[in-house]
């Protein structure tokens, strides 16, 4: 609410003088105009239903917009030629002092950051004093602590930012999360900081709220050793489980973040710090959380079994007609793309809820892949099968797509946020990864098995691209950057660390490449049909200070391969079909034909698969028939 008591401030500069200073933080970037096509997922289906996770990992169909609220994206300046820019003082007893007006939210913007600067020198005297600009009663800037809140816009659309410093692309929904951290305002756009990410986004799409403790906003909390995030939309909240609690946070206590690392009592507290871009008040400033489960790599292999998912899924979902009822084998098998099975399971859970949505009923479409959220019901993809599914998953779009270095999705080889990982360009709901994360721990609470004491991980976070060599010297083969094909620099990136060496040249680490590479490491395998060999695929990276190891391992990591499945009893095999996605292609006549060589060996389903003739043995007659029947013979 604007204040109507006047006060004077003698403040010994120029209050009017808007070109005295330059802006405090200047960063821009072309007008990006708001696209409803995304590449990655939604969670609506065509029902117009979306979906939420509670405490125990249940998803259940909510309404997006039971209300059919369409919210007014126009700014004063849309509407009204003579709208002004006001400058106004204000002090915590309700005082106030206009301090002028101007044409341009920039001139305006300018102006209070002079005042807030000059107030930050003269502290001791006014400590209390908040300065704002209005344009039509709407706030616009604000020293004061502050949210960003999101905009529900018409017909599912989703709202563009970009990241700052990197300039990365980014898209959210206020659907799946409405609030966010405000931390100024930068050539009329919004600051805000959410799920990792430090963005601009257009004002038109977002409103800026003085944050007061009555207000519900996103927090963490601790229940019986576990940690829950509490997360809000316009149209209700959920609390879903993030993973175990570190010792440092306490129950009965609301803890405040919007990186999932850094945790604080206070919002107050947070702004302050993060408008400094620092984490000095944070409660465990020195010891930022990192989720495993989000920030473990995709080329990873589970140690749960297909039994302890198809366990999992019953815990979940009592309907007999679920498309996930016993697929725990077909994730397993799938790791042959490098495709960590629980965190395929844990997405697959999030995306279908638990199997049921229509999209799964109706299309065998567990991942929601190509369902944009403008029309998820209707461009979804269809297979087969949910086998034909989980392949084209694993091999297009994670061994292929978001896990490869040289895709346009590579933002790094996990689940990850809005800063990094799949998420980046996956799914509009900013805490996805958080939520496909969250089965990890769910797997580990019903089979007994430490699934997470695994592999040694590595966070990046340096603000240049890391090289990835063939040998532990700079002098061998570079692979690839951690950036994506643009060596784009990519904050709070996660490697898997298998060894360490010290040499002449410092200190390495060998870690699991993301790329799959030739079987002689010479290079990048172009031709590899997105199968990934866990014991040729390592590279190394030079150790910086920069890099912090955030979970250690129990060296397991060294003996990766896909295990042994049992064949299901229910299986429908179609003959030649060897990668099991549902139809006949050069694929399956390279996978026989290698298998008969000796090449590669291959075992269950497609071993099944692979005697194409029905003949009872895998012979090069097999390649044959395959071979004829794609050419039409």
């Amino acid at each position: 609410m604007r204040k109507t008591k006047v006060f004077t401030i003698f403040l010994g500069v120029s209050l009017l003088a808007v070109n005295v200073l330059p802006n405090i933080e200047k960063k821009l970037f072309a007008e990006e105009e708001h696209s409803e096509t995304r590449k990655g997922s939604s969670y609506g289906d065509q029902t117009g239903m979306f979906l939420k996770m509670d405490e125990d990992g249940k998803i259940t169909y909510v309404k997006a917009n039971p209300e059919g609220v369409k919210e007014d994206i126009t700014l004063p300046e849309d509407t009204d030629e003579e709208v002004t820019f006001d400058v106004e003082m204000e002090t915590k007893d309700g005082a106030s002092a206009e301090v002028g007006h101007y044409d341009t939210i920039e001139d305006a913007v300018k102006t209070a950051n002079m005042l807030q600067l000059t107030r930050s020198m003269m502290r001791s005297a006014n400590s209390d004093v908040d300065v704002s600009v209005y344009s039509k009663n709407v706030l616009r800037s604000t020293t004061k602590p502050s949210i960003v809140k999101f905009k529900v816009l018409d017909g599912g659309m989703t709202t563009p930012y970009k990241e700052v410093d990197t300039n990365i692309s980014g898209y959210t929904s206020a659907v799946y999360a409405v609030d966010a951290a405000y931390l100024g305002t930068v050539d009329g756009k919004v600051k805000f900081r959410m799920a990792g990410v430090t963005g601009l986004v257009d004002a038109k799409y977002v409103t800026i709220q003085e944050y007061t403790a009555k207000m519900n906003v996103s927090y963490y909390y601790v229940t019986k050793n576990k940690l829950y995030h509490q997360i809000f939309t316009p149209y209700y909240s959920s609390s879903q489980r993030v993973g175990n609690a570190p010792a440092y946070l306490k129950e009965n206590t609301k803890y405040f973040s919007y990186d999932g690392h850094y945790f604080y009592t206070a919002f107050e507290t947070m702004i302050n710090d993060y408008q400094k871009d620092v984490y000095s008040h944070a409660v465990n400033k020195e010891s930022p959380y990192y989720n495993y489960y989000q920030f473990l790599s995709m080329r990873t292999v589970s140690s749960f079994t297909a039994d302890h998912l198809n366990k999992r899924l019953l815990e979940g979902t009592t309907n007999t007609k679920s498309k996930l009822r016993n697929r725990g084998v077909d994730f397993i098998n799938a790791q042959q793309y490098g495709t960590n099975a629980a965190l395929a399971f844990g997405l697959a859970v999030n995306e279908s809820a638990w199997g049921n949505s229509s999209i799964a009923q109706e299309k065998n479409n567990i991942f929601g892949l190509n369902a944009v959220d403008t029309s998820p019901g209707t461009s979804a993809n269809t297979f087969a099968s949910v086998a034909a599914c989980i392949n084209d998953f694993a091999k297009n779009w994670v061994s292929l797509g978001y896990t490869d270095p040289y895709d346009w999705r590579y933002y790094g080889p996990h689940l990850g946020d809005k800063q990094s990982g799949m998420n980046v360009q996956y799914a509009s709901d900013p805490y996805w990864g958080e939520k496909a994360a969250a089965q990890g721990y769910f797997l580990e609470d019903l089979s007994g098995k430490k699934d997470s004491d695994k592999y040694t991980l590595v966070i990046d976070t340096g603000v240049k691209p890391i090289s990835i060599y063939k040998d532990a010297k700079t002098s061998s083969k570079e692979y690839y950057q951690n950036g994506n094909s643009n060596s784009k620099v990519i904050h709070q990136f996660p490697f898997v660390v298998l060894d360490t060496v010290k040499n002449s040249q410092g200190t390495w680490y060998k870690i699991r490449t993301d790329c799959i590479l030739k079987a002689d490491r010479s290079a990048k395998d172009n031709d590899s049909n997105g199968l990934y060999d866990y014991t040729y695929n390592y590279g190394y990276i030079k150790v910086k200070d920069s890099m912090m190891v955030i979970y250690e391992g129990n060296q397991d990591a060294n003996h990766d391969k896909v295990p042994d499945t049992p064949d299901k009893p229910d299986e429908k095999v179609l003959p030649g079909d060897v990668n099991g996605d549902g139809k006949l292609s050069p694929a399956d006549y390279v996978k026989i034909k290698n298998h008969i060589m000796g090449v590669t060996k291959l075992k269950g389903t497609p071993l099944k698969a692979a005697d194409a003739n029905q003949d009872g043995k895998i012979s090069p007659a097999d390649y044959v028939v395959v071979k004829n029947r794609i050419m039409g013979k």
